[in-house]
């Protein structure tokens, strides 16, 4: 038979993910996008916030909801895009790399 890592998780028990890719203007930092993401989406976290840009990742059953919520205004003057959708951070990247 075969062994098990203890440190595999199961996708069942941890939840399908999907990683956004988000466009802010004027650029903010990394804990005021995280502010102001808070009053949006129930559950979301910061993976990458860089120059204007960040990489949110949130439950897959809320892809819909938090693309709606941050395309427009987020608040405090702050505009959100959103430029891609992945199921990874790879794919993600990938995706943006076309795009340039």
């Amino acid at each position: 038979m075969g062994c098990v890592s203890p440190a595999v998780v199961v996708k069942a028990k941890r939840g399908r993910r999907r990683y956004l890719q988000l466009r802010v203007t004027p650029v903010v930092s990394c804990r005021r996008l995280e502010r102001l993401l808070a009053g949006r989406l129930a559950e979301f976290r910061v993976i990458r916030c860089d120059e204007g840009e960040a990489v949110v990742r949130v439950p897959h059953t809320a892809v819909a909801a938090a693309r709606e919520a941050l395309n427009g205004d987020l608040g405090d003057g702050i505009a959100g895009e959103t430029l891609a959708t992945s199921g990874t951070l790879k794919g993600l990247q990938r995706r943006l790399a076309e795009r340039k």
